[in-house]
Parts: structure tokens; sequence; C-alpha cells
């Protein structure tokens, strides 16, 4: 079944002003960006049945077969001080879906959202200065050049709808999906809408001034237990190992090491050990 997904256009808030339905692509991530020099409205959104190079964090590929999930891109430009609670947005949104159809849902750290302690969901999110920049060179979130106080962003999300994790098991052996936690597949569309409306509802939210941090905070999984963070490159790489205490208000992991010292983690490849 090939859901018409643009339908939906018009129906809905600031995301979703615009919805772009393709067949295949490389990566949606890619296809948004493109959409910046077209000077696409925030809120558009792209839409793919399938890609080829879909991108998650630490260059990892998404795993996912034809029709079978949302993998979709958002252009936002928001202003830069609301940079750090666009991934809270994105993850609150897929836990808002996951939810919806009464299943019990969390965030791990940072952006994996998991059913049952396996991967449901996963955002990503990428910025530029200018309009020559590859998308694989994006950097962390920074004011552009034309409008000082706001950024371009393009958020990923990955969500598993109908896909089967038992035909994964070498490429995706901890992932789940809402057909496989339900017992039916389900419908896209209905899945994409929802979506949608909730990443809308928590983007208004933070625009007006308000903010998703507490809301973030609540749905974290990884807090309170022992965990191994692994950050910088393959060149050289650092390890931290102790116990995830709490977040800041910039959503960075406050984790103590077995000396009692306080590390600020913005980012890294965090594995739970064991609960304290």
């Amino acid at each position: 079944m090939s859901e018409n997904f643009e339908n939906l256009s018009g129906s809905l808030g600031l995301i979703g002003c615009e919805i772009i339905h393709i067949d295949q692509t490389t990566s949606t991530m890619e296809d948004a960006w493109g959409l910046v020099s077209t000077g696409a409205p925030e809120g558009a959104v792209i839409i793919a049945d399938v890609q080829s190079a879909g991108r998650g964090r630490h260059g990892r590929k998404w795993v996912s077969k034809q029709s079978n999930d949302i993998l979709c891109s958002v252009l936002l430009r928001p202003r830069v001080s609301l940079a750090s609670e666009l991934l809270m947005v994105a993850a609150l949104a897929v836990t808002d879906v996951a939810n919806s159809y009464g299943l019990k849902s969390g965030i791990k750290w940072p952006n994996d959202i998991q059913v049952s302690g396996k991967k449901l969901a996963g955002v990503i999110a990428e910025s530029k200065t200018g309009p020559d920049i590859a998308p694989e060179n994006a950097i962390p979130v920074v004011a552009d050049t034309i409008h000082l106080d706001h950024i371009t962003v393009v958020i990923g999300i990955g969500l598993n709808v109908n896909f089967d994790p038992s035909t994964e098991t070498h490429s995706a052996p901890f992932a789940t999906s809402l057909a496989s936690e339900l017992g039916a597949n389900l419908d896209r569309s209905e899945v994409f809408q929802k979506l949608l409306i909730a990443l809308d509802a928590h983007y208004s939210k933070i625009n007006a001034g308000g903010t998703v941090l507490p809301l973030w905070r609540n749905q974290l999984t990884t807090l309170g237990h022992r965990v191994t963070v692994v950050s910088g490159n393959s060149v050289e790489q650092n390890t931290l190992v102790g116990t995830a205490l709490d977040v800041d208000a910039t959503g960075r992991l406050i984790v103590q090491d077995d000396h009692g010292k306080d590390w600020y983690v913005a980012a890294g490849e965090v594995t739970v050990r064991s609960i304290q």
C-alpha cells in the first residue's frame, strides 16, 4: 500500500504545513537540506518509503524495508535559545505516539526511544551555517549568517512502524516496532499524522516560551543507572564509567564517577550497565 501523505498538508499546524512524499531516496536528511536553498517554509517535512543511506548517530545507518516505517525529516528555523530542546521535542513526540497505542515507552539518553528496553525510534538533529556546506559536514547547532537570532535545523526521525525485528537480528538485534509490540500492522498515515501533531504541540510550547525539559527528563530511562559513556572519535576515545544522576538545563547528562566527581556529558555513546 502506498499512502498519500501529502493529503495531510494544510490540515496540521506549522509542522506539516508542507509535506513531500517520495518513494525512495538516499537520505531524507539530505533532501531536507536541499529544501533550505529553495526557500521551503519552516515546518516542511520530507517522508520516504525507503532510504538507502539513512543517517543515525555516530555514522550508523537506519535499517528499514520498503513502506514499513516512518522515515522523515523536518525543517525548522527556531530561535537560538531553543536549540537545546529540539531533540527533546522530537523524542517526546515519538513517546506520545507510542503512548497513544497503549505502549509504555521511555527515552535512553540522548535520543533513542525504547519500548521494553528495545529501540523503537531514533532522532537526530543537524544544522549548518551556509548553503554550500554539505550535510555530512553539519555542525552542532549554531546561528546562521542571515538571521543571527535564529538557526536552521533539520530533525530526522526514524520510527519503526511495521518493521519485523525477527528479519534483522544481525543488523538490528535490539530493535522493535509498533506492530511487533501490538501484534498487528498499522496504517503509516495514521502514525505519521499522530507524530506531526505531537511534534507541532511540543514545538509550539517552546516557541511560546515554555519548556519540555521536565517532561523529557521524566521519560529518561538512563537516570539512576550505572553507565559507560564513550566519546571522541575512532582515533582517540574517552571512556567514563559512573552513575547517571540527572540532566542539566541544556540536556547534558550528569554522570558521577567512582571518585564522586560529576561530569557533564553533552554527547557520547551511552551503555547502561546496571540499576543502582
